[in-house]
């Protein structure tokens, strides 16, 4: 099925260098229009001049066999069906002018092009432009092995920056104090220490008993653990602060499955979320959420329950359970608990916290 036409702008609206021809539209088209305005003022030239336009070659500056001169207050009509370049061209830069075209809108989806997507290697120049010796030195041994030295490290550099790729934190390329560097320099976080809560300030009234404190005094008393994060949990948290995937609605969609994605994404990575069931979020009025992480699943299956089993075969208030493991138990959930009680990880400001794991 053919696209209905749309209306497209030309690609300039002014001349950029007086004298100097430019492409503003190209085929196939269904017809267009270029007007050259009336007045000085809406040409933004000091004089109201002529516009010349061609549909054969690049446009002149005057008029010639194909080349077509459009006066002030004039337009010039692209022939639908046209399939070539329309060239445009004034005797002063910064020449206003107005132009559009009527095109096929472009098919949906686009046409693959080729290659793959992301691309696979660098998509970056990975070769310098080398760094030469001038003429009266060319003769210069050592002059020349300080320029084959200079431009082969140069190279290296280049090299390097092209195929680490700073910015992908989530490789193993980027670790240690690389990954601190890119980390703060790039994304402005700083490599967090865990613990098991947030401090807690002593001094206020009602936050210790009687004689427990001085008069007038202030303490802190910080978490009883702290945790050193290691570059996997770190790269955990930067996933959870940047990624994008979820949208920006908070819900408790977008909860579990940023829950999920911290506890199963080694080294930060985004894998596809297809199921949350070990996580469990529970809300209560009017800014509490409750998060639980299942570490398995336990069913009741006897014990002395009335007509289970005969009497006096198991104890009083006894109980027969079965225990299953989840197939992929969550091994981070203790992390995640820390790294939420610690506030590392974002959260909309308004809402109390906690988590069983």
């Amino acid at each position: 099925m053919a696209t209905a036409p749309v209306i497209i702008a030309g690609t300039f609206t002014q001349i950029p260098v007086g004298g100097e021809p430019i492409g503003i539209m190209w085929g196939p088209v269904a017809g267009g229009i270029i007007t050259n305005p009336v007045r000085a003022l809406d040409q933004d030239v000091p004089l109201a001049e002529v516009l010349y336009v061609d549909l054969v070659g690049p446009a002149a500056a005057r008029e010639t066999v194909t080349t077509v001169p459009v006066q002030p207050g004039g337009s010039f009509v692209v022939p639908a069906g046209f399939t070539g370049t329309v060239s445009v061209n004034a005797a002063t830069s910064g020449h206003r002018f107005s132009a559009f075209v009527t095109q096929a809108a472009p098919p949906y989806p686009p046409t693959p092009q080729a290659g793959t997507f992301p691309p696979s290697g660098p998509s970056t120049l990975m070769a310098i432009i080398p760094a030469y010796v001038y003429e009266q030195y060319q003769d210069d041994d050592d002059i020349q092995a300080w320029f084959a030295a200079l431009n082969q490290l140069a190279q290296i550099y280049t090299t390097w920056f092209a195929t680490i790729g700073l910015p992908v934190y989530t490789g193993p390329q980027i670790s240690g104090p690389l990954l601190d560097l890119v980390a703060q320099g790039i994304y402005g976080m700083m490599r967090p220490s865990l613990s098991s809560g947030k401090n807690r300030d002593l001094g206020p009234f009602n936050t210790y008993g009687f004689n427990e404190l001085g008069f007038n005094v202030r303490k802190t008393i910080g978490p009883s653990d702290v945790t050193v994060t290691s570059d996997d949990v770190f790269k955990r948290i930067m996933t959870w602060n940047f990624y994008k995937g979820d949208g920006n609605v908070f819900n408790v969609r977008w909860l579990k499955r940023r829950i999920m994605r911290f506890l199963i994404g080694t080294d930060g990575t985004a894998p596809n979320i297809d199921q949350t069931y070990v996580i469990s979020v529970s809300l209560a009025p009017p800014n509490a959420i409750a998060i639980r992480i299942s570490i398995g699943t336990r069913t009741v299956t006897g014990g002395a329950l009335f007509n289970r089993i005969g009497f006096n075969r198991l104890a009083f208030n006894t109980l027969l359970t079965q225990y299953v493991s989840p197939p992929n138990p969550p091994l981070y959930a203790g992390v995640f608990k820390e790294a939420m009680l610690s506030g590392v990880l974002i959260m909309p400001f308004q809402y109390q916290v906690s988590v069983a794991a």
